[in-house]
């Protein structure tokens, strides 16, 4: 608590002292929970974000204040940009802010993560630079990327990434990408290659990846080709989960709005025509953006494999007074026992209705069937066969926002029910109220949480 006053001092004297505008959040919250005998009250800690902005400077920042798992306060998402010209020097701090911009995003903060670090972005005769130096956050090694893309020439485009990550001052692994666009209006060609060696190892046999794209537009028919390989040795760390060894075909009827993807592999992972099979053959058909049909055929030992076929039907409707319902059936595989509802494949049937009836917004959904069930971005239900009842109602009545949703599981094993209310108050100048009831984090918490949550955020 001692450092957060300490901050908050110090806020207060830039503000007095200079004409920095500094803009921010802050949130505090409590709990008041009857899960434990006896009961329990807790405050919850605090949240901070911070927009810090000079007038008439190049200079701007931001940091976010949060209380850990260990009930100390740390600074994360730290970045201060100072811009000379068309020039910029970032500083990082415990922020996801490493991405290289080539075709794989070779370096991503999906395997990155959080790092603390220095980013400088400049011009040069031959092009503009991107360079990273940066340590993961929790990690004992140090970074160097430099993302250098040249100038283009004519309609072609490329670029050269150069890396190091250094364990030790003489123990290191470098990375070199080099990729490419060339677009000719109907016909576009683009790729990508890479390599990675250890310190003074360097050789190119079995440590490479390639990556080769063509699309070609013919007007009534599209068609585009992937190919991805990635060698045994080469150190994949943090590439994509996305890039492995496959080439997809992606043919598209544009009148009709049917697409059909061939996913083809390479058998022992080694690049012949000999080892060239195709793995899955996928159909689509889209109308106005809406995918109505989905027809997946996986191909084993250069077979159909109709047995492990999978089909998608999404069907839209507009309901008058009512609204939008989305109705969606799934299935996969071809049973042999038609009569054994419980042995069959992995199938679901959703529906969703979504309107707004004199100003009350809801949000609901029904899903039957044996597959995992998915909402609010996480898995709620892994249990096999199940029905779920999922809805969420909101209504607004001037500064007063009430929000509730529920949940109900009917699992053959087991069963669930929760629900969370929530009352927000925007009617304060630059202050909001909000009052909750139960868990809102269905993810984490199917059961309903017996406690009462506020939440005090504030902007300034």
């Amino acid at each position: 608590m001692k450092k957060i006053i300490v901050l908050i001092f110090l806020l207060l004297a830039i503000m007095g002292l200079s004409n920095t505008q500094i803009n921010g959040n802050f949130e505090t919250s409590w709990t008041y929970t009857m899960e434990s005998s006896p009961a329990q009250f807790y405050e919850n800690g605090l949240k901070l974000d911070l927009y810090i902005k000079p007038d008439g400077s190049d200079f701007s920042g931001s940091l976010n204040l949060n209380k850990g798992d260990d009930d100390k306060y740390y600074i994360t998402d730290g970045e201060f940009d100072f811009k000379f010209g068309s020039n910029l020097f970032k500083t990082l701090w415990k922020k996801k802010s490493v991405n290289t911009t080539d075709w794989i995003n070779a370096f991503n903060n999906e395997k990155i993560g959080a790092v603390d670090g220095l980013v400088l972005k400049y011009d040069l005769p031959i092009g503009n630079t991107e360079n990273f130096l940066f340590k993961k956050d929790g990690g004992s090694s140090s970074f160097f990327i430099s993302h250098i893309r040249g100038i283009p020439l004519g309609n072609f485009y490329y670029s050269f990434i150069y890396s190091k990550e250094y364990y030790t001052k003489y123990n290191y692994i470098n990375w070199r990408f080099y990729d490419y666009n060339l677009n000719l209006g109907k016909t576009q060609f683009f790729g990508e290659f890479g390599y990675s060696y250890d310190k003074d190892k360097f050789y190119l046999e079995d440590n490479y990846l390639l990556f080769w794209g063509n699309r070609v537009n013919l007007g009534r028919i599209s068609n585009a080709i992937f190919l991805k390989y990635l060698a045994p040795a080469f150190n994949k760390t943090y590439l994509p989960d996305s890039f492995y060894n496959n080439i997809r075909n992606e043919l598209t009827l544009n009148k009709v709005g049917i697409n059909f993807d061939f996913d083809y592999y390479f058998k022992n992972n080694k690049i012949s025509v000999e080892n060239f099979s195709l793995s899955q053959l996928k159909g689509y058909f889209n109308y106005n953006n809406y995918n109505y049909l989905y027809i997946g055929i996986p191909v084993v030992n250069d077979k159909y494999n109709l047995n492990d076929l999978e089909w998608t039907i999404n069907l839209p409707f507009d309901l008058p007074l009512f609204g939008k319902l989305n109705l969606s059936v799934y299935k996969k595989g071809i049973e042999d026992d038609w009569t054994n509802i419980k042995k069959y494949g992995d199938f679901s049937f959703s529906s969703n209705l979504k309107g707004n009836l004199l100003g009350y917004y809801y949000d609901i959904s029904y899903i039957f069937g044996n597959r995992d069930v998915n909402i609010e971005n996480s898995t709620v239900y892994g249990g096999g066969f199940s029905e779920v009842l999922y809805g969420t109602l909101s209504k607004s009545f001037g500064n007063l926002n009430l929000f509730g949703k529920g949940m109900y599981i009917y699992g053959v094993i087991e069963r669930y029910k929760t629900m969370y209310l929530e009352a927000k108050y925007t009617g304060f100048s630059n202050m909001e109220l909000l009052l909750g009831i139960g868990d809102g984090n269905f993810g984490a918490s199917k059961e309903f949480k017996k406690q009462l949550s506020l939440t005090v955020k504030t902007g300034f």
